[in-house]
């Protein structure tokens, strides 16, 4: 078959758009750092990355989750502390009332003590984390578990928090440990023991010890419960922090360039356009040597 000179000079021309469409692609992956930027420059590759890119997005909503709880259970800490250490007072006011040297007026005194601890007790067993909700109603958390007697209005569960695509962990606390469905009523108990001392009643007294220990050990228990609720969630943060770095390499292997390649297949590129130019040129004199 005869090669007319028109056609010589499209096959030259034709190879020169080649070189200068790799050199141009060559130059867009240096600059960008990026290898795959749409499905048809790597099919196999771009939907690995999208893969890892939609884990990565769910691994890092978990985590967000789990923060928000993380925080929900330091409040919920602080509140038991609180609770904790106004039933330890009160109950050494107790003690102190059951005291058979102690006059009408040095219990009633020693009530409004028991009082002021009992309000201190319900302000935090009531309180709130940073996002509004209170951390002790379990999982009815917009609802204030606690009445103004100190009985128990909220949920009876808590509230969980996935840590895995299998796992979950508590994220608040049911005021239900501080009841008698977990021993005795704690915050009621705050008020009988300052009934019992405006009552001048140390027998009362003497027999409500017993169940100041109980409450006393219930927040203890409860803070045990919150505590291992951290643990839980901390190393699953880990965890999902880890699977998030995993996760950002996968999809830099898969997309982004190797700089040291995507500038040697420039530099390729170009010399290969060079060449091409040149060999255009000496086509065309050939074919025009007049020009």
């Amino acid at each position: 078959m005869r090669v007319t000179q028109g056609r010589m000079i499209d096959i030259s021309a034709a190879a020169t758009a080649a070189s200068q469409a790799k050199v141009a692609a060559a130059s867009t992956e240096v600059t960008s750092g990026m290898r795959v930027q749409k499905p048809s420059d790597d099919p196999a590759a771009w939907l690995a990355a999208q893969r890892a890119d939609v884990r990565r997005t769910l691994a890092e909503g978990a985590n967000t989750a789990m923060s928000t709880s993380r925080a929900r259970l330091d409040d919920t800490d602080a509140a038991l502390l609180a609770v904790g250490e106004s039933a330890s007072q009160i109950r050494m006011l107790a003690v102190q009332g059951s005291n058979a040297s102690y006059s009408d007026a040095n219990r009633r005194e020693l009530a409004v003590q028991v009082r002021a601890l009992f309000a201190s007790a319900l302000a935090s067993a009531n309180g709130k984390s940073a996002d509004g909700e209170y951390v002790l109603a379990g999982a009815t958390s917009l609802t204030r578990p606690f009445n103004d007697d100190g009985t128990y209005a909220g949920g009876s569960d808590p509230r969980d928090v996935p840590t895995s695509d299998v796992g979950q962990a508590v994220s608040n606390l049911a005021g239900t440990a501080l009841t008698s469905a977990s021993g005795v009523d704690v915050m009621p108990l705050f008020l009988r023991v300052a009934e019992a001392l405006e009552a001048n009643d140390p027998t009362a007294l003497q027999g409500l010890l017993g169940q100041l220990d109980t409450g006393i050990k219930q927040v203890a228990h409860s803070r045990t419960r919150v505590g291992g609720a951290m643990s839980v969630i901390d190393q699953a943060q880990v965890a999902h922090a880890q699977l998030g770095v995993t996760l950002s390499s996968e999809i830099s292997r898969q997309v982004e360039s190797d700089t040291v390649a995507a500038a040697t297949n420039l530099a390729k590129a170009s010399q290969q356009l060079e060449a091409s130019r040149q060999v255009t040129s000496f086509v065309i004199s050939l074919v025009n040597p007049g020009r």
